[in-house]
C-alpha cells in the first residue's frame, strides 16, 4: 500500500465521485488501473494490467462518500 496513493486519492476525490460514483476502483502510482461493480471486480482488472502489482481499492458511494480499503 502506497501513501502517494491515499494521498492522490484524497486529492482527486471530487473528480473519482463524479466518475465513479457506485463503483470501486484499483489504485496505483496515481492512476486507476481497474474499476468494478465490486472490489474483486476491480482487483481483477487491475491484476489483468499488472498480475504482481500493488494498489489500493476505493469504493466510491453513490452519494460522493469515500470508503478506503487496501490490497
Amino acid at each position: 500500500m502506497s501513501s502517494p496513493d491515499f494521498a492522490w486519492l484524497i486529492e482527486h476525490g471530487e473528480e473519482i465521485d463524479r466518475e465513479y460514483p457506485g463503483k470501486w476502483i484499483a489504485v496505483h502510482e496515481g492512476k486507476i488501473v481497474g474499476v468494478g461493480e465490486t472490489a474483486s471486480e476491480a482487483a481483477e482488472r487491475a491484476r489483468e494490467t499488472d498480475p504482481q502489482g500493488e494498489f489500493i481499492l476505493e469504493a466510491v458511494d453513490r452519494n460522493g462518500d469515500v470508503i478506503y480499503g487496501g490490497v
